[in-house]
């Protein structure tokens, strides 16, 4: 044998055995028979491994899309307490807000920055990012194995099966985009939970100044009706008074000393109510406090949003909208499985008793005898009519929202004006002229001292109109934020305490006619 053939050759013998190499041909011809026969398959799974990877998971997208809605529209901040980075600036941003008296913005700004419930609410956020990348997951793939022992001679039969469900690759764009509905929900109702805190707080601020200036004019009410009764006393006790004169003086103090500890219990409710929202329960021990009194009336009044505003900024339609959406997405997807929940393709290898290998495709197809699936499309069906209804009452309920806040802006502010420019001008000219008649001993003390409570009432309710126009005012500044603000017949200030109108009760004091 010459050189050529030798390296030509596919054996080369040794003394002691032949090594045999594997040809060329052979090679090819066994990979090209492993590419026709698993090509295919390959090709499929890389698409759906690589539909399924490209989700990730981003708990922080949805708050950053959440924290520019808020700025966007109220121009403050909202943090959320994840670390211990966020909670030190958290805190420093509320020392430097404490560091003067609390006004009604920067209440809103230490609710957004502490409130325990809405740091709270940012988790859902977390869970809706995560429920949008398991809808962007196929399903896993099936692998099947058995072994059958024959009864006679013979080796064990095997068979493996791997397939996979294939019917999850069809309605996957499907899920992806109700995932992603899904997604914007949790955005607009955290964003929706973050400007309604902001307005709640703005609106508990109002109501807690409101509720302690009032007591305050009460508290020198019920000093007032304390001296009717002390002289009602020594009048009947000289004899110049009859004991039915001293009956109703008592009764009055009574009713006044009732009136002062229900507005004293409510004002310490709404005070703690309002120190909750915020989220900083220690407040009196870390900050100057609150003003002394409620903002002067403005010049101007917002006007009301109209219906295209409403319809393209609030917040509870664009959430109703795309739940709305994602419903019909789900609509879609179960009228795609209609015929069957479940189509498994897959390939199966098996090794008969003599040691024979055979493999080949398979398919399995879900029956649906029992369950057809004609529930579940019933039900998103309804959902769908459901939310298409409730879009359209919140429609209307926010239209009627708009119109009541306005008008109970507007009648606020025209009692305001009545009070503070014409009736207590008039009582307290009225005071000075009875001064004179009691210096000319020409009215009684008590009359003098019940001429004082009518302006006193009069400046009382002045109080008490004005915090109902600042209530009127947030609710509708909230709707123009794109949030609703429910508090209008939940805060009202005038007759909280359950005392009367002017001419019922009875006050002590100086007139405070600057609101």
């Amino acid at each position: 044998m010459n050189l050529t053939s030798a390296f030509s050759s596919n054996s080369v013998n040794c003394p002691l055995q032949t090594v045999k190499y594997p040809s060329t041909q052979h090679h090819e011809l066994k990979m090209t028979r492993f590419h026709r026969h698993y090509g295919p398959h390959l090709a499929l799974l890389g698409i759906a491994v690589g539909l399924s990877g490209c989700a990730q998971l981003d708990p922080a997208a949805g708050m950053r899309q959440v924290q520019t809605t808020v700025s966007e529209r109220a121009g403050q901040n909202v943090l959320w307490q994840r670390d211990a980075h966020s909670r030190a600036e958290a805190e420093r941003l509320s020392e430097n807000l404490l560091q003067k008296p609390i006004g009604a913005d920067d209440a809103a700004r230490l609710a957004l920055l502490n409130n325990a419930s809405l740091q709270a609410s940012f988790s859902e956020l977390g869970i809706a990012e995560a429920n949008a990348v398991q809808s962007n997951l196929l399903n896993n793939p099936f692998l099947h194995a058995s072994v059958q022992t024959p009864r006679g001679a013979g080796r064990n039969a095997l068979d493996f099966a791997l397939s996979w469900d294939v019917l999850g690759l069809f309605t996957l764009p499907l899920r992806q985009d109700a995932a992603a509905h899904a997604k914007n929900i949790a955005r607009l109702r955290a964003a929706a939970r973050a400007l309604e805190l902001a307005a709640s707080a703005r609106s508990a601020w109002y109501g807690y100044l409101t509720a302690r200036e009032s007591a305050d004019w009460l508290r020198e009410m019920s000093e007032a009706s304390d001296l009717i009764a002390e002289i009602a006393r020594r009048l009947e006790a000289a004899g110049n008074q009859a004991g039915l004169a001293r009956a109703n003086a008592e009764t009055a103090n009574l009713d006044s000393r009732y009136s002062l500890a229900d507005a004293q219990a409510r004002t310490e409710a709404l005070h703690s109510r309002l120190l909750g929202l915020i989220g900083l329960p220690n407040l009196p021990d870390r900050a100057p406090g609150f003003p002394d009194s409620l903002p002067r009336l403005p010049d101007i009044d917002p006007a009301a949003p109209g219906d295209d505003e409403l319809e393209n900024k609030h917040l509870d339609l664009a959430r109703l909208k795309a739940e709305l959406a994602r419903a019909e997405k789900l609509v879609a997807g179960a009228r795609r499985g209609t015929w069957t929940d479940s189509l498994e393709l897959g390939w199966d290898w098996s090794r008969e008793s003599d040691g024979a290998w055979k493999d080949g495709p398979g398919i399995g197809i879900g029956l649906p005898l029992f369950d057809t699936g004609m529930a579940r499309r019933a039900a998103a069906g309804f959902e769908v009519a459901r939310l298409q209804a409730a879009l359209a009452a919140r429609r209307d309920s926010l239209k009627r929202e708009a119109k009541r806040a306005e008008s109970e802006m507007k009648r606020a502010r025209s009692r305001v004006e009545h009070l503070r420019d014409t009736l207590l001008p008039l009582l307290s000219a009225a005071r000075d002229t009875a001064l004179l008649e009691y210096n000319a001993m020409h009215r009684s003390a008590a009359q003098l001292l019940e001429l004082k409570q009518r302006e006193l009432a009069a400046i009382r309710q002045l109080v008490q109109n004005l915090g109902n126009y600042w209530q009127a005012r947030n609710a509708l500044e909230a709707l123009h934020l794109g949030v609703s603000l429910n508090s209008l017949d939940t805060s009202r200030a005038t007759n909280t305490d359950g005392t009367g109108g002017i001419a019922d009760n009875f006050a002590t004091g100086t007139s405070n006619a600057g609101h």
